[in-house]
């Protein structure tokens, strides 16, 4: 196989693995999958939530408390990772950049619903073989509350 034929595959193969890691992002958040949520970053990685320093937490250990902290916040999460294009300029190197946008749907605990809406700013390094997450800066553009007259439908007794 040719060194073009190997570089093309191998860039092919860089953005589905790419791709796959930002489904596994939501995959883990939304289905509590601590396993999973560990796996999606490198041991490094940057998990900035917004610009406070209380909301950038560093290291698998603290973005994994993070999670866990909405997971106890949020009785249920929906993610939705849409539009996600990268850039594979250094994929020899085992570095790309990423943008996605997001749209989230929270339950509180009240039992209303909360959207929200951003875009993730994502760099990643190839890990032990696996693409990871190195830094991820979310970006909240929209959150908009429950609809007027919204009401919680009974709890099944």
């Amino acid at each position: 196989m040719s060194d073009d034929l190997l570089a093309r595959l191998d860039r092919l193969e860089a953005e589905l693995a790419l791709r796959r890691l930002a489904n596994e992002y939501c995959v883990a958040a939304d289905h509590r999958d601590l396993e999973l949520w560990r796996a999606v970053w490198a041991p490094d990685a940057v998990w900035a939530t917004g610009p406070a320093p209380e909301r950038i937490f560093t290291g698998v250990a603290a973005i994994c408390a993070a999670v866990q902290w909405q997971w106890r916040t949020y009785p249920l999460m929906q993610h939705g990772t849409v539009n996600h294009v990268v850039d594979l300029d250094a994929v020899a190197q085992g570095v790309a950049t990423g943008r996605s946008d997001v749209v989230l749907h929270v339950r509180l605990a009240d039992d209303t619903w909360v959207t929200g809406g951003g875009t993730y700013l994502d760099e990643y390094r190839r890990h032990d073989g696996r693409w990871r997450i190195t830094r991820r800066t979310v970006h909240r553009p929209f959150e908009v509350g429950p609809l007027p007259g919204w009401v919680p439908e009974p709890k099944a007794e």
